[in-house]
């Protein structure tokens, strides 16, 4: 690398964690006090970051519990807390988090004493019953970058996980904000960023799997 190279490199790892504190102490206190699944929990306030919600308390209380299925739906939700993709984007993805964590609660592991190992196998093996769903038409509207946004949020919570080198088998998706940070490095030439296709950024209509293949060729850049 050169030297411009490594200093970015440096600051974005340094801010990054500085980031990840920030994000860490924002959320964790909903999975030590609410009583829900805790994957439900992640799934809540992970349509926050993908945009669906406003990021509030009261939506998360009411979102991780709806997606538990310990309470029925409440239609006013939707309509008072959507953001970018509106009411019935936020609907969508309350109705079908829900219907498929009801599907693989029984593979669940205890997210605060297992292995990254466990983590990565269970990234693998909820992809491949999502897979299933969506063929079937079970679940819709859950496409890889709201699957892989609850691991985001899992991850950001375990910070036993931070300085372990498995972390990054875990794929990781991208938002709004890293994404034009990458466009920008990529145009502005840095050296480490040559073999990395923009179109690998760009949304479409494929299917789960290339779609998810395309997610893992982006982390696996980033985190090189």
């Amino acid at each position: 690398m050169i030297k411009s190279d490594k200093e970015i490199a440096d600051y974005l790892g340094k801010n990054g964690e500085i980031f990840c504190e920030e994000l860490h102490n924002r959320s964790h206190h909903f999975f030590r006090t609410l009583p829900h699944s805790y994957f439900a929990i992640a799934c809540a306030i992970s349509l926050s970051w993908t945009g669906h919600a406003k990021y509030d308390d009261d939506f998360v209380l009411y979102a991780s519990a709806y997606i538990d299925a310990a309470i029925p739906k409440d239609t006013k939700i939707a309509k008072v807390y959507s953001l970018r993709f509106g009411e019935e984007g936020l609907d969508t993805a309350l109705t079908n988090f829900r219907i498929y964590l009801n599907r693989v609660k029984g593979i669940m592991p205890d997210f605060d004493h297992c292995s990254i190992q466990d983590i990565n196998v269970l990234q693998q093996r909820l992809l491949n019953k999502l897979s299933q769903l969506r063929d079937k038409g079970e679940v819709v509207g859950i496409g890889p970058w709201l699957f892989l946004g609850a691991f985001k949020i899992i991850l950001e919570d375990q910070k036993r996980f931070w300085q372990n080198d498995g972390i990054d088998a875990i794929v990781m998706p991208t938002g709004l904000e890293v994404d034009r940070g990458i466009m920008r490095l990529k145009n502005e030439g840095y050296s480490f960023m040559k073999d990395f296709d923009l179109h690998w950024l760009e949304e479409n209509k494929g299917t789960l799997s290339d779609n998810y293949a395309t997610c893992i060729m982006v982390h696996s850049h980033i985190s090189e």
